[in-house]
């Protein structure tokens, strides 16, 4: 028989797929020839910068580079410290089964490992590990049953869930100069041996077709200067920015997501009014993607019967990721490096850097609890006149918690930590104290599986058919509802023959007097 329905458009965000991926990625530097041979290496440093990235057919593709610094000493002078700086390319695949392409996508990627050969004294092997973490969406719509038409007695059971589907995705790219000087009391710069920089997002708004981003790039130099008890000088700085991604569509009021990082950094010293080496031309060229959206509460038709009626209903699962919440900690790292007998012991600090890796997030007691290791690196000068600069680098464990209301440990968490502060004091010559300050942001959120109703088959039962009087004793799991359909009869009827109320919460053994009697017609 031919029920009308009453029907609604639904537009919802799904997860096609997401993925944990790492890829090795490995080459050769060669030491230029205006620069001295390789003595031994101080350092090697590794960050990924992706350049695109594209699902296609069940897969999401990937293209970037992996910037590595080389800090060394020279053979010519074993107290001059020298750096190279090189690209290695990659490309690499996510396997996400059913990925489409135009599909929605979202991808985090950090160098895990980096580690050396010296092939000779012109040339290093570099071999990097880079983690890719992906994630593909897609916005179905759906027109779903939410009433129906001249049935009175029909029996729904709805839910109010909160729905998000995106509005418009997009990308933009946009230098960043600034003339950027040294403070009172440093020394001037002689070479500039390592550049990085980093974003932090501060704010995003949703305007009319476009997304606006402020935030602040984080600009960090190690340089050589002429003071012989500190030849190594860090400084950092903070670039403020403002950019625009013109997503065609956007509107005031909708939701925003935004990633900003850094594509290329170019940092050139020049003379100051009295000819010193003291200002920096700073040029970066930044990249942003960021994606809109509309997060509305529904009122959703899960399930219905009829008594009388027999409804076969033609269901689909849909699965919504909802925000439970966000929030932020400082974590503090202390511990002290012991120097490996093959090294030689320290007169002095010159420089330490720490970069933290998670290994490992989990939500436990309402908490995200973020397990990991900081790379530390300390660049020290030996008591040995003749030997230089050494170095030493330490895996430090961490573990951290940061509170989250209404996190539970089935719900998927996301962690990102940023290091606000390093240092290190040297408390004996082979024993130093190193303290990190960083900060972690977490999320989480939850997944859950719904199933709408798409159309219905409705036949009329028999007269008569399973009518009487049952006696049911209630079973783990039951509800009011769930007990109701399974006897095709009313929640008002069960509430009528039992002395109970309907916001009783059942007790499996409960005794519930079920009576029917069937006098439907259409």
């Amino acid at each position: 028989m031919t029920v009308e329905c009453i029907r609604d458009v639904l537009k919802v965000d799904q997860t096609v797929g997401q993925e944990l991926s790492q890829a090795l990625v490995e080459g050769d530097v060669v030491v230029p020839e205006a620069k001295p041979d390789i003595a031994r290496v101080l350092d090697v440093d590794g960050t990924v910068v992706v350049n695109s990235k594209e699902v296609i057919q069940d897969r999401v593709m990937v293209e970037g580079v992996v910037r590595c610094t080389v800090l060394y000493v020279g053979q010519s002078d074993s107290q001059l410290i020298e750096s190279l700086e090189t690209e290695i390319g990659f490309t690499h695949y996510l396997d996400m089964p059913g990925a489409k392409p135009n599909m929605l996508s979202t991808l985090k990627c950090q160098v895990e490992h980096v580690e050396y050969e010296v092939i000779n004294s012109r040339k290093l092997n570099i071999k990097t590990v880079v983690n890719l973490q992906g994630r593909v969406n897609d916005v179905i719509q759906l027109e779903v049953i939410q009433n129906f038409k001249d049935m009175p007695n029909v029996q729904m059971l709805k839910d109010k869930i909160a729905v998000s589907r995106s509005q418009g995705q997009g990308s933009s790219q946009a230098i960043v100069r600034e003339d950027l000087e040294l403070e009172e009391g440093m020394p001037s710069i002689q070479k500039i041996l390592k550049k990085n920089a980093s974003i932090k997002v501060n704010d995003r708004k949703v305007m009319d077709n476009r997304v606006v981003i402020e935030g602040d790039i984080k600009i960090q130099l190690l340089y050589v200067c002429d003071e012989p008890n500190e030849p190594l000088q860090h400084v950092s700085y903070d670039m403020p920015f403002t950019h625009s991604v013109d997503i065609v569509g956007a509107y005031q009021g909708l939701e925003c997501a935004a990633d900003v990082w850094v594509q290329e950094l170019f940092v050139e010293p020049r003379e100051d009014i009295n000819g010193e080496m003291r200002v920096l031309n700073v040029e970066a060229v930044i990249a942003a993607e960021a994606r809109v959206f509309e997060t509305e509460t529904k009122e959703l038709l899960i399930d219905a019967y009829c008594p009388g009626l027999s409804i076969q209903p033609k269901k689909r699962k849909i699965k919504l990721t909802q925000v439970v919440g966000e929030a932020q900690d400082q974590v503090v790292v202390k511990d002290s490096m012991t120097f490996p007998e093959n090294v030689p012991q320290a007169a002095r600090v010159l420089h330490v850097e720490a970069k933290p890796i998670v290994t490992d997030q989990h939500i436990s007691d309402g908490k995200v609890v973020i397990e990991g290791v900081l790379v530390s690196k300390v660049i020290y000068q030996s008591t040995d006149p003749s030997y230089g600069p050494a170095s030493i680098k330490e895996d430090i464990p961490f573990r951290q918690s940061v509170g989250v209301e209404g996190a539970q440990e089935d719900m998927e968490c996301q962690s990102q930590l940023v290091i606000d502060h390093v240092n290190c004091t040297l408390i004996a010559p082979d024993e130093v104290e190193f303290r990190a300050v960083m900060t972690a942001e977490v999320s989480v959120f939850t997944s859950v599986e719904k199933e709408v109703f798409l159309d219905v088959e409705v036949e009329e039962l028999k007269q008569g058919e399973d009518s009487g009087i049952f006696v049911y004793f209630v079973q783990p799991g039951d509800s009011l509802w769930s007990i109701a359909k399974k006897y095709n009869t009313t929640i008002a009827s069960i509430l009528k023959y039992n002395a109970i109320d309907e916001s009783q919460v059942l007790t499996p053994g409960d005794k519930l007097l079920i009576y029917k009697k069937l006098e439907v017609s259409l």
